[in-house]
């Protein structure tokens, strides 16, 4: 079949350092040839961009293989095309395949390109034909490229010495030549100089720099920092500006003299223009003017509590970094530079003690760069902690009031606390043993003045585990002769809604009114006179008829006699209660369709499970054999995932004795690789999406019984609306008035399909041929072929343009809320017959702070407010509830933890964020100094480091269990997790967290959030 083929390209240019190649490959034959798995090969002074385009007829429905091999100045390159189903080219027809040619030098050498089919391994190649053999063009007409700098010869390696003494001299000093700010594609030298009087072992020496570009690590590194094996390359990824470093290698001691110059080769290939450099570092491995070390030596205590010696060092160039110890032991910090260096002893505090340093800073300096210094760190005795319950005397009349109360030591207030009537409040970390004196703030409820008893009131906190002390007080009635009389009027409650409770308070809280109104319309005097003055009314829920009301108060409400008639206003909200699901905050993770999945979640609580309902990852626009036995274009309903999903769903179900549902993830169109495009407009592939969709609806509301009358759940097409809004021009094609064949396809789709799924064929709505009617149309499948299954639409926290909105200290969640909003409603996704039950967000399917999410996805607690107050706007807007789905379960691990339960590439905040650890609390220092060390794009982040980035949180408590709080961001569940993100418990690739989060999943189950 080899001659059947002719391959050729288009004109190469020699002179272009980046430039595309279009590949045409003609049948000539009689006979279809399959090019699935063929191998296209070529030599060139250059390789395919990996990041570049790839485009054409013949590239597959699967990612490229590229293979190079460097041969001196030329490369050998291979390009394997990836079918799912064999790729056939007709007899007579053409196609292409192009890619972006990288050139490592000029002028550029391209030969010796041929074809090798997969079905023919012994066979020669195919060869270009019709084509001369690429030359070089003469140079006459351009002017004569300059000879190549010959790579300068390596120094002779010297032989490993004895450091002379002292080490004196600049150290190392890095630096590079000039860049072309408008070039994509150039050649950098970075030059490394020794400033040291002594040789420098280079292997391993590190560079770092940023810029909107990055090394091409399939072009040769050269010069003579290069060593003898291939470099090491890494980038976090951030856009438009990443941090890079290259890492040498050598298979032995890489020697550079002192006084000498060295240099390193590579080619820089932009991201975005123009390019610049910046940040530059060198750091070696064993760096000769720093080889001092510091002992630093902690007492054997031996009542801690379960706490461990920390401190941070700064050392002379303004550099921190954190240490934990253990006690009675010595810490050895080496690889030390001389000058001085500052110790600062953390305060160790948790609900049991506290133990301070007697000297909480200490200044050490090492005088040569290998001195040796030692310290000393003592502690003052600890200080133990005790509880109180602090309770109001009984004054039924005043239940609801609230009262400051201040502990005195010595006349100085030490915490000041408020009680509320009809309730207990605990009091921590009262120092055991000491007294305490109690005096109340006077403050005046319904008319009754509070003040102390007139001889006081102490107690001493620690004489019981947890003691038990009454508050008690005197009262005086205020005269009210000059008070005014109040009217309300209560609007926006339905008929039946019984009176509620109200509380007014001045700003200060001195002056308190709790009254009952009723909740009908008439205005209605109040029970008592009001004290003139200005007054807020805390924001109220109210449960009525199925519905959500909320108050819309006023911020501020002003009495006095010439004012004294106020309105107090409700409006509906957004009601939680999905069909199917509890009523309360639901809690669900990832799951696979394996017997692994029923052992893993054995004793972890949850109430969902999801799964991918599909093979492709995209919607199997065009279903693989396996899957599609009798070939009609549609997936098997008897091979669906959710099967197996429900079986594990139901066993999960059935061992734990609560409800599980199954919530399956359909694509429709498939937006997370790229554009949605071509399932919009491939009329073949949008007839098999709308099949593939009723296959799957029928298969879900089949596992409808007197049990589960819901039986499971739909998550709509990931990423589809958010990369819509994202890049709206992209789809400007298919909102034109006939641009697609939705009525014909989705037709076709239910005719095909009526008789092996066994339903009659409905009467077909009928919907705009375009984008607008395509999404009502699958609203409306649903809802004809899974009525009884609840679904959602998913967007995205980047819709708008980016995430880093929520990284800004002027973030605005509103604006961010209202844009998708409107997007959402010109589009008509939530409108009309078959409206969505809820709407979907996600954050980003890593855990925030591994490499692949902390370029950009490293929230801090004020990120994640922000997130939360987009997702209430969105929700509220729409009014519908939100599901937050695949939101990364990691947590941040404290110091005495470190890495036991869970490894830094799923160091996270959600996990933190949203179940809480007291261990934390407003102490950033208690976190793993491995997690707040990471460094941090500034441009990006505003913060050097993670550690940094969580301060400007400016105190927050981690120590709060926001999952409860979530229901006032119209959430009504969190899905944890998936496939590389922890979520309850693992699946094998989603990393472990030891069970960290199941554990509080089992806290928060213990006492879940209702609704109402």
């Amino acid at each position: 079949m080899s001659s059947q083929l002719t391959i050729k390209t288009n004109k190469i240019d020699a002179f272009n350092w980046y430039q595309k190649v279009v590949v045409t490959i003609t049948n000539t034959g009689i006979q279809a040839a399959d090019l699935n798995r063929a191998i296209l090969s070529f030599s060139a002074s250059g390789h395919p961009d990996p990041w570049g385009v790839f485009d054409g007829s013949l590239i597959g429905n699967q990612p490229l293989t590229l293979n190079n091999t460097p041969q001196g100045v030329s490369e050998d390159n291979e390009i394997i095309i990836n079918n799912s189903t064999p790729l056939m080219l007709k007899p007579g027809a053409s196609g292409k395949i192009s890619f972006s040619l990288a050139a490592s030098s000029v002028p550029l050498l391209f030969d010796n390109l041929t074809l090798r089919l997969a079905n023919e391994a012994d066979s020669s190649p195919i060869p270009p034909v019709d084509e001369p053999e690429p030359v070089i063009p003469a140079p006459e007409e351009e002017p004569a490229p300059e000879p190549e700098e010959i790579p300068e010869t390596p120094v002779e390696p010297l032989d490993p010495v004895t450091p002379i003494e002292p080490v004196t001299g600049s150290g190392i000093s890095l630096s590079h030549s000039s860049v072309n700010s408008n070039s994509w594609y150039q050649r950098l030298t970075f030059t490394l100089t020794n400033g040291y009087n002594q040789p420098v072992d280079i292997n391993k020496l590190a560079i770092h720099f940023t810029a909107s570009a990055r090394p091409d690590i399939y072009s040769p590194f050269t010069g003579s920092l290069a060593g003898n094996q291939a470099p090491t390359f890494t980038s976090d990824g951030g856009w438009p500006i990443q941090k890079n470093s290259i890492v040498i290698n050598n298979n032995g001691p890489l020697w550079l003299a002192a006084g000498a110059s060295g240099t390193l080769e590579c080619a820089l290939a932009a991201t975005q223009t123009p390019v610049k450099l910046a940040d530059i570092s060198a750091t070696l491995a064993s760096d000769p003017g720093s080889q001092g070390t510091l002992a630093v030596s902690f007492p054997a205590l031996s009542a801690t509590a379960g706490l461990l010696p920390t401190f941070t060092l700064t050392r002379p160039d303004g550099s921190q970094k954190s240490y934990t110890g253990a006690w009675g032991e010595t810490q050895i910090i080496d690889g030390l530079s001389r000058g001085e260096y500052r110790l600062n002893v953390d305060t160790l505090e948790n609900a049991t003690l506290k133990l301070t340093p007697k000297q909480a800073q200490t200044t050490i300096t090492l005088a040569s760069s290998n001195d040796r210094q030692q310290c000393q760190i003592d502690w003052l005795p600890a200080v133990y902690y005790a509880d109180v319950e602090l309770t109001l005397a009984v004054a039924p009349d005043l239940e609801g009031g609230c009262v400051q109360v201040e502990l005195r030591q010595h006349d100085a207030v030490v915490r000041t606390v408020t009680l509320t009537f009809g309730a207990t409040t605990t009091v921590n970390k009262l120092v055991a043993g000491e007294r305490y004196d109690i005096a109340l703030i006077p403050t005046t409820i319904n008319n009754v003045q509070i003040v102390s008893p007139l001889f006081g009131a102490n107690f001493i906190a620690g004489q019981n585990q947890r003691a038990a002390q009454t508050v008690h007080f005197q009262q005086q009635q205020v005269n009210t002769a000059n008070f005014v009389e109040v009217q309300a009027t209560i609007l926006g409650l339905p008929s039946g809604t019984p009176g509620q409770r109200y509380r007014f308070t001045t700003a200060s809280g001195s002056i308190q009114y709790i009254v009952m109104l009723s909740s009908d319309t008439a205005k209605q005097k109040l029970p008592l006179r009001f004290a003139s003055g200005q007054y807020s009314v805390p924001a109220m829920k109210i449960s009525q008829s199925g519905a959500i009301y909320q108050s819309a108060f006023p911020t501020t409400l002003t009495l006095a006699q010439s004012k004294n008639v106020i309105t107090l206003p409700f409006e509906k909200g957004v009601h939680l209660q999905v069909r199917g699901w509890p009523a309360y905050l639901a809690h669900g993770g990832v799951t696979v369709n394996a017997s692994s999945s029923v052992a893993a979640y054995a004793g972890v609580p949850v109430d969902a499970l999801f799964k991918y309902d599909g093979f492709d990852g995209g919607g199997d626009p065009i279903p693989a054999a396996e899957v599609d036995a009798n070939g009609d274009g549609f997936l098997d309903l008897n091979l669906l995932p959710i099967h197996k999903t429900m079986d594990v769903a139901r066993k999960i179900e059935k061992e734990a004795g609560r409800p599980v549902m199954p919530v399956m993830v359909v694509y429709t169109a498939n937006a997370s690789g790229g554009s949605a495009l071509p399932d919009l407009q491939d009329i073949q592939k949008l007839r098999n999406h709308f099949g593939n969709f009723i296959t799957q609806c029928v298969a879900a509301q089949s596992y409808k019984d007197a049990d589960h009358p819901v039986p499971a759940t739909f998550v709509m097409n990931p990423d589809f609306l958010g990369a819509m809004q994202q890049a709206p021009y992209g789809y400007t094609a298919v909102r034109a008035k006939n641009s697609m064949q939705v009525n014909q396809q989705l037709a076709e789709a239910v005719n095909a399909l009526a008789g092996q799924l066994h339903y009659s064929v409905p009467v077909l709505p009928r919907f705009s041929d375009d984008l607008y009617g395509y999404l009502q149309a699958i609203n409306y499948v649903k809802h004809q072929f899974a009525p009884d299954v609840p679904f959602g639409w998913q967007t995205n926290v980047w819709a708008t343009g980016s995430a880093d909105w929520l990284l800004r200290d002027n973030a605005d969640p509103s604006a961010q809320a209202q844009q998708i909003v409107a997007f959402i409603d010109e589009l008509g996704v939530y409108k009309g017959n078959f409206v969505p039950d809820f709407i979907v967000f996600d954050k980003f399917e890593r855990d925030c702070f591994s490499p692949d999410a902390l370029a950009h996805y490293g929230w801090n607690a004020t990120c994640w407010f922000n997130y939360l107050n987009m997702v209430k706007g969105t929700a509220s807007g729409l009014n519908k509830p939100a599901m937050i789905w695949q939101i990364p379960g990691g947590h941040m691990p404290t110091r005495e933890e470190g890495t036991s339960l869970i490894t830094s590439s799923h160091f996270a905040s959600g996990g933190t964020f949203l179940m809480g650890d007291a261990r934390i609390g407003s102490s950033i220092s208690a976190i793993t100094p491995a997690l707040t060390t990471l460094a941090l794009n500034r441009n990006t982040y505003g913060a050097a480091t993670v550690g940094e980035f969580l301060l400007k949180d400016n105190g927050y408590d981690w120590g709060q269990m926001q999952a409860k709080n979530l229901p006032e961001y119209n959430i009504f569940s969190v899905l944890w997790g998936g496939g590389s993100t922890v979520s309850l418990t693992t699946i094998g690739s989603n990393g472990d967290d030891g069970g960290w989060l199941a554990e509080k999943m089992r806290e928060y189950t213990a006492s879940p959030r209702f609704f109402i």
